[in-house]
């Protein structure tokens, strides 16, 4: 065990320190020549068992044209039996009691079936003839009077005993002048009464030809028992009799591998069982595996050759192969070490369109790649610097518009103090409603608030300009209840609210009404500001747009809404943001749009 350990533990340690174009030969060899060798040496093996199965296929394969060529005769054979059941002249004839021979002569000459059949079906039927028990009837050759030694022999027993289905034989036949295939069966009426015995001949020449021209030693025996039909002889009919017999009824393959006269050989069988009939016939031949085996030997012979050449071509052209690809790999190893090392100047290469022509390609491509991104990482910085920088500069300028708001917010403190003292509700209440306002501002910072808390500061607002206008600017307020608790950016509504008081309704005419509506839209919530006051020009409008994206600009009339549309572009996103709609001297409606998840 120790010795295969350190054994391992070298050929692991030589693996690692062979080079490329050792390794493609040592894999060249291990998975194309030796699988070569091996599948070579595999299927000169298997050729013998190739060559017996397309034997036994081609055998199966004649001996099925046989059987359907033998199917066909006896389906016609069938078919005429069947034709001439319950025929009402056969019937006449089999139960008359005729007083003359012209009496006899007469209804022979009038019934042409027989005739009819034996014209249409030449080539299938030698003869019809119908056996009847009516004594007063004279022989023909279509009609003759069962006899005593008729009724006595075995076929005719046997016809009796079917019971009116087919039976088949294999007899001498005085038309053929030799044994024919015949099928007898008894005819009866409609009533079930006994009219004769039908026996229609078969045409040898349907069954004996495609057997007798056959090169393979082949029989047709009719149950297993009984030869019809052979080419040969010669061969040993009572030892192929067994075999076939010997083969199970049911068995699935029509090929088997048997022991023939002390040799081993391939039975090749088909089984042809007309309808209604319990008779059966057999077709088998037989042929020894030293005959199919013979044409193996040239073949072998030429596939060694082959396999000689083909190892040769091989080993020539695995090397080239390999010294070849091992050098441009050297090249472009080269060429990435370079592009490593921060050289980025490397050799083209051209000439051939394959695998290392592109990782060529996709080596200049990572190298302009690598170049342009870190042309934007550097953009990128220098933007992300520029944001910071606007962004303190927005909260510088925020900061800066406060005046002193500590200050502010103590004087309110005692304004509101001394009108208490004086009884002086209203403006007790205008101070106080200012005064949460401003400690608002004072507190506001970048945490995020709920929707409630900033709509309560913009009804402060809103209160206050009541008391200034009083019912000549109305307000509504409506928010869905489920997004009451969702946290925005401070400081977002009420810088759109007092714009819209301060350009849209303060110069307009007559009444005024704002709507403040936030609801859930899709996967975003919209804060809608709407107001029916002068609304705003086309020009100023689009100077407005212009405005809202330059932070230079913050120290202009528009800052409100410039400001609040940074903000959420600094922090949700620049799909997010303030949209204006504006018709003039009808009204303005501001969108907010955020997301209804914020990170």
């Amino acid at each position: 065990m120790r010795y295969l350990k350190k054994w391992l533990h070298e050929l692991c340690r030589l693996h690692r320190n062979i080079k490329l174009k050792e390794r493609l030969l040592i894999v060249y060899t291990l998975c194309g020549i030796i699988p070569l060798v091996a599948v070579s040496v595999y299927f000169s093996n298997g050729t013998n068992n190739t060559l017996i199965k397309q034997s036994e296929q081609s055998e199966f394969a004649e001996l099925s044209l046989i059987q359907d060529a033998l199917n066909e005769n006896i389906r016609v054979v069938t078919d005429v039996s069947k034709k001439l059941y319950f025929d009402p002249n056969i019937e006449h004839i089999a139960f008359s009691n005729y007083n003359s021979y012209k009496e006899v002569l007469n209804d022979y000459r009038n019934y042409t079936k027989f005739t009819e059949y034996l014209t249409d079906y030449h080539q299938e039927i030698s003869s019809i003839t119908m056996y009847l028990t009516n004594k007063t009837i004279a022989n023909s050759g279509s009609f003759i009077y069962a006899d005593q030694n008729i009724r006595n022999s075995e076929w005719y027993k046997d016809t009796i005993l079917a019971d009116g289905k087919p039976i088949w034989s294999y007899v001498y036949s005085n038309f053929n002048m030799r044994n024919s295939l015949r099928l007898t069966r008894v005819i009866k009426t409609a009533e079930g009464k006994t009219v004769g015995v039908l026996s229609i001949v078969m045409q040898n020449k349907r069954t004996e030809l495609p057997i007798a021209n056959r090169s393979n030693n082949t029989v047709m025996l009719l149950n297993d028992k009984e030869v019809i039909h052979t080419n040969n002889q010669d061969i040993d009919l009572k030892e192929l009799i067994q075999l076939v017999q010997s083969i199970p009824e049911d068995e699935n393959e029509n090929y088997k591998k048997v022991i023939y006269n002390d040799e081993t050989c391939i039975l090749t069988y088909e089984r042809i069982r007309p309808t209604y009939s319990e008779s059966y016939f057999t077709i088998a031949s037989i042929r020894p595996y030293s005959e199919i085996l013979a044409a193996t030997d040239h073949s072998k012979r030429t596939g060694f050759f082959f396999i000689v050449i083909c190892v040769s071509l091989s080993l020539i052209l695995i090397i080239t192969f390999s010294h070849k690809f091992s050098q441009r790999m050297n090249i472009l190893k080269r060429e990435m070490h370079k592009a490593a090392n921060g050289d980025f100047h490397i050799e083209s290469v051209s000439g051939q369109n394959d695998e290392i022509s592109e990782l060529y390609d996709d080596l200049h491509k990572m190298i302009e790649s690598i170049q342009i991104l870190m042309s934007k990482i550097v953009e990128e910085q220098v933007q992300k610097e520029k944001i910071y920088s606007r962004q303190k500069d927005v909260e510088f300028k925020m900061l800066a518009s406060q005046i002193n708001p500590h200050f502010l917010y103590n004087t309110l403190e005692t304004i509101r103090m001394k009108a208490r003292v004086n009884h002086q509700s209203d403006i007790e209440d205008l101070v106080k409603m200012l005064a949460k306002m401003m400690r608002r501002n004072i507190q506001v910072g970048d945490r995020l608030v709920s929707i409630k808390s900033e709509i309560e500061l913009v009804e402060y607002y809103l209160k206050i300009q009541h008391y200034r206008f009083g019912d000549r600017i109305q307000y509504k307020i409506e928010v869905e209840k489920e997004l009451e608790n969702k946290p925005i950016l401070p400081l977002l509504i009420q810088p759109i609210v007092e714009n819209a008081f301060v350009h849209g309704l303060e110069s307009k005419e007559g009444s005024g009404l704002l709507k403040i509506v936030v609801r859930k839209q899709e996967r975003t919530i919209q804060i809608i500001v709407e107001d029916n006051g002068i609304g705003i020009s086309t020009n100023h409008l689009e100077e407005l747009l212009a405005s809202m994206n330059d932070l230079d600009e913050l120290d202009k009339s528009h800052i409100g809404l410039s400001n609040v549309n940074q903000r959420i572009k600094l922090l949700y996103g620049m799909e997010y943001g303030i949209m204006i709609e504006t018709v003039e001297n009808q009204g303005t409606t501001v969108v907010i749009s955020l997301p209804i998840e914020a990170d």
